[in-house]
């Protein structure tokens, strides 16, 4: 709030004013404490008015410089209003005004038509005589107040002294008065500022927040339509994503070459443009002269220096808009980057973490002879490409691997699964672990050099109680023995993939006793700004010694190494082959695809009770047609079930398989027989039909006895 001048202020002036009562009475109302209440206009209209009456004049008139400095601006006026209406301007240094403020003096005119007027309406409207001072706070001239009549009159020294007083103290009011509203126009323009970043945008989606958006700036430019052009496809086009006014920008996908046109050159160029007349303007979309639009101001939208896009505003009617216009509409642009970038990152954000979340599911379960925990945490601020996978690789081996793509967000996860579907595709196809590293580090390298990842890559073979290992730049994977003792598996693998395409990646076996674990992991897990890598390595080694449930692993390391806000996302996946058991059960789904897994965990079974080859290919062969039989015969369409149980006492294995359907009569000439050579490979063979399901039992002695 503006305030009166203080007694302090005005005391050189009241002392230098004639002591004349009713002179020092009139300056007294120029600077009455009541004009702090009033808008500008209305000030300057009743300081018009107050002036007039002081020197008994015709006209009074009041000019004030704009923002240049170089021209005089008619802003209020008493008998010659038609200077205000036709928005009179007058460069400073030239007629009777501009000398004034050149000069920083009063002028005094005794006769206009034998003077250098510049404005024409002086004469049009028949004024003889004037006097003009300069309107001069602290040091500062702010325009120009003169005062004519319509008969000829000679101006005193007197005339001249008051008018300058009185000058004085308008030029005080009125400074006073663009001071406040100065402040308070800054107070709005921040208010409708913060409307731009108000915390509610966050939850809107892209689309919503750019619409949002553009009704709030429209609101504080006062314009009539609104534009967001985005940049895309390689930075190259410019392409309409939200629109007010002109909503068919968006409707027919307008799209503007870097460059070229209005938008085009604010983001080649970024920096604000402004255009006075549409039809006069390099304009590259016709929808603007379409719309009818006349004046238009536009400026990049801007983070960290980089062009996001451009941010536009028109009007319908010429509009000269002003650096504050330009400077207000970049504020509200770089809040509303700001914004824009934080709900792209959010979508993108919310993209990647629904691929990974189909990639990458919670628990891995079918893979028969192993206990299998995974963990994914994604990294607080933005998405990596961290992964992690298990399968099958036919009967009796199994695949586990883990990664992490370089970058962050939507692109990172495209590249990871990608990854992921390849190491699968070459591994089931067969090829050696090295030579599924080799391959997939050529399609990475094609794929470019944001596809760089590093990988861990194990094919574990619980019957032979090995594991083949590749690693790629990865860190190295962790083994907690049969006796709890953890220690690290030694590095000798090749650079991370899509370095080079000539890398070279070889397997190499190592040993995984029956009841050991393998843990793989990314290095978020183990390395941070604050910890180096040996450390966290440490750190991991002594959580896992003494642990063999997988999923209790995960937990406490989650628990104890894992903050809050991880700065990087992390994927670890655990995997235990557990101590064959003294009884073997278990109960599969009634399809032929499962039957290479019973065989393999059959088979490790048999090896842990002494079976020979020669009683281990018997047993297998009979058990195996007795389960065959219960997928292939027992049932009709639907999902079904079957059990097997192996017992072993006494040198006797005993090999129950039990279904819940009912055999069919054997169908065609070469069916039928299964139970014969079931009878002949075993010393035992009993087939119990109810009306539960079929129950067959195998039995034989080993030769020698379990160790």
């Amino acid at each position: 709030m503006t305030r009166s001048p203080s007694p302090a202020e005005l005391a050189p002036i009241i002392a230098a004013v004639p002591t004349d009562e009713s002179v020092l009475a009139a300056l007294q109302r120029v600077t009455d404490s009541a004009l702090a209440f009033m808008s500008e206009d209305d000030l300057l209209a009743e300081l018009l008015a107050r002036i007039s009456e002081i020197l008994g004049t015709d006209t009074a008139a009041i000019l004030l410089l704009d923002e240049s400095g170089e021209l005089l601006r008619a802003r209020a006026a008493k008998g010659i209003e038609e200077e205000v209406e036709q928005r009179v301007t007058i460069p400073v240094g030239k007629g009777f005004a501009g000398r004034i403020v050149a000069q920083r003096r009063a002028i005094v005119i005794d006769d206009i038509d034998k003077a250098d007027i510049y404005n024409p309406i002086l004469r049009q409207k028949g004024i003889r005589s004037m006097l003009g001072v300069p309107l001069v706070s602290e040091g500062r001239v702010l325009g120009v107040l003169h005062v004519g009549t319509l008969t000829p009159r000679r101006f005193t020294d007197e005339d001249r002294d008051l008018l300058q007083r009185a000058g004085d103290r308008a030029a005080l009011a009125i400074d006073h008065a663009q001071l406040y509203f100065a402040e308070r126009a800054a107070r709005q323009q921040l208010e409708a500022l913060q409307q731009v970043t108000d915390a509610a945008l966050a939850y809107l989606s892209q689309e919503e927040l750019l619409n949002e958006l553009l009704d709030r700036i429209s609101a504080i430019l006062r314009s009539d339509t609104a534009a967001i052009l985005m940049l895309e496809e390689g930075g190259r086009l410019l392409r309409a994503r939200a629109a007010k006014g002109i909503e068919e920008e968006v409707e027919q996908r307008v799209a503007i070459p870097i460059g070229k046109g209005f938008a085009g050159r604010i983001a080649a160029e970024s920096r604000a443009i402004v255009i006075e007349d549409v039809d006069h303007a390099d304009i590259a979309n016709p929808i603007l002269r379409e719309k009818g639009i006349r004046s238009m101001l536009g400026v990049p939208l801007l983070i960290e220096g980089r062009v996001l896009g451009v941010l536009h505003v028109g009007t319908l009617t010429p509009r000269h808009f002003t650096e504050e216009d330009r400077d207000l509409l970049q504020h509200a642009a770089d809040r509303a980057a700001l914004a824009i970038e934080h709900a792209q990152l959010s979508e993108q954000r919310r993209l990647a973490e629904a691929l990974q979340r189909r990639l990458l599911p919670r628990r891995i379960a079918g893979i028969p002879g192993v206990e299998v925990a995974t963990r994914y945490m994604p990294a607080s601020d933005s998405l990596g490409g961290d992964w992690y996978d298990a399968f099958a690789l036919g009967p009796g081996r199994i695949v586990l691997a883990v990664g992490d793509v370089v970058g962050h967000g939507l692109g990172a996860a495209a590249i990871m699964a990608q990854l992921r579907t390849a190491l699968r595709a070459y591994a089931i196809d067969g090829h050696p672990p090295g030579e599924v590293v080799e391959r997939v580090n050529r399609l990475m390298w094609q794929l470019g050099p944001t596809a760089m990842t590093t990988l861990a890559y194990l094919v574990v073979d619980p019957m032979g109680e090995s594991i083949d290992l590749v690693t790629a730049g990865h860190p190295p994977p962790l083994v907690i023995g049969p006796d709890g003792e953890a220690g690290y598996l030694p590095l000798t693998g090749g650079v991370a993939l899509g370095v080079t395409p000539t890398a070279r990646y070889t397997a190499v076996p190592h040993a995984l006793r029956l009841g050991s674990t393998v843990m793989l992991y990314t290095d978020g897990l183990v390395e941070s700004r604050v910890q180096p890598i040996d450390t966290g390595l440490e750190r991991l080694r002594g959580l896992a010694s003494g642990s063999f449930d997988p999923e209790a692993l995960c937990d406490a390391v989650t628990a104890d190494l894992v903050p809050e806000r991880p700065a990087d996302d992390i994927a670890m996946i655990v995997a235990r082959l557990p101590a064959v058991p003294e009884r073997l059960t278990g109960t599969w789904p009634a399809d032929k695809d499962v039957l290479g897994d019973v065989r393999m965990l059959l088979r490790r079974w048999l090896r842990a009770r002494g079976a020979s080859e020669e009683e281990a290919y018997d047993i297998l062969v009979a058990s195996q047609e007795a389960c065959a039989n219960a997928v292939e015969h027992a049932y009709g369409p639907g999902v079904r079930s079957f059990d097997l149980d192996a017992r072993y006492e006494a040198g006797l294995v005993t090999v129950t398989v039990r279904d819940h359907g009912h055999w069919r009569p054997p169908r065609g000439t070469n069916r039928g027989r299964g139970l014969p050579m079931m009878e002949a490979l075993m010393e035992r063979v009993d087939v119990a039909h109810t009306d539960k399901g079929t129950v067959v039992v195998l039995e034989r002695h080993l030769t020698r006895k379990a160790a």
